[in-house]
């Protein structure tokens, strides 16, 4: 079990499947014509190529491809061969993710990835709260004027950082209407934002600002775009814990 930080909401969200039963995952997506979904590290997931697993390597677990984009696919190479992926494989409540060098069989023109990390198993989560980093950029407009970086995300709602002088108009209780939520690259209009509480924040070190953490609360989103949201906070979460798992493991020189 990958063990990142204890943090609740994180903690047994990703389990390391043991190496000797990745072939078994390979395998059932052969027989059950399982999707590949592949895309550039550190690039939007909106940037997919989808695959079906045709054939693997019992020993050093190569996996032949066949490419499912239709014609055009078969007309040009993939701008992936030769660089370093992310890939899902699965989808629905329970998928398996890795890393793999993805490249293309000079003689058969046959698409290839090799596991380059072990392969995680990932379970969705109602109630996860993505948080803000370097590769996750998350900003919430209250209005055409204003504009906050929020700390973090879930498919109920965000939070903030003001300055202390600005609290009043962020009261408890107060309703924002015609907000709009960034996450990376993806967009969402949200009809009503609540603010449901207000705490003390700490202020970065050598400064003395008084700041005040606000919480907000969507509400009158559609379910489609509940279900969106909900779909790529996860989507953006597995990236997120994968690039963290793997960093663990390099820095622990596994």
């Amino acid at each position: 079990m990958v063990q990142l930080k204890q943090d609740p909401n994180k903690r047994h969200y990703f389990t390391e499947v043991p190496a000797n039963e990745a072939l078994e995952v390979l395998r059932k997506a052969i027989q059950d014509k399982v999707e590949v979904k592949i895309w550039e590290e550190g690039k939007s997931e909106e940037e997919v190529e989808t695959y079906l697993a045709v054939q693997v390597d019992e020993k050093t677990l190569l996996t032949n491809l066949e490419h499912q984009g239709g014609l055009l696919s078969k007309l040009f190479t993939s701008k992936l061969v030769g660089k370093q992926v992310f890939l899902k494989i699965g989808s629905g409540k329970f998928q398996f993710f890795s890393t793999a060098d993805f490249k293309q069989d000079k003689s058969t023109k046959s698409y290839q990835f090799k596991l380059t990390s072990p392969l995680f198993k990932t379970q969705q989560r109602s109630n996860y709260r993505l948080q803000a980093s370097s590769q996750v950029r998350i900003q919430f407009r209250v209005s055409e004027e204003v504009l906050h970086d929020a700390l973090d995300i879930s498919a109920g709602g965000t939070s903030f950082i003001i300055p202390k002088e600005e609290q009043d108009s962020y009261a408890k209780g107060t309703n924002f209407t015609g907000c709009r939520l960034g996450l990376n690259s993806h967009k969402f209009d949200i009809p009503t934002a609540t603010v449901v509480g207000q705490w003390p924040a700490e202020a970065p070190k050598g400064s003395d600002e008084e700041l005040v953490k606000i919480g907000i609360s969507f509400t009158g989103l559609s379910k489609d775009a509940e279900e969106e949201l909900f779909k790529v906070i996860n989507s953006e979460a597995r990236a997120e814990e994968m690039r963290k798992a793997i960093m663990e493991r390099k820095s622990k020189g596994e």
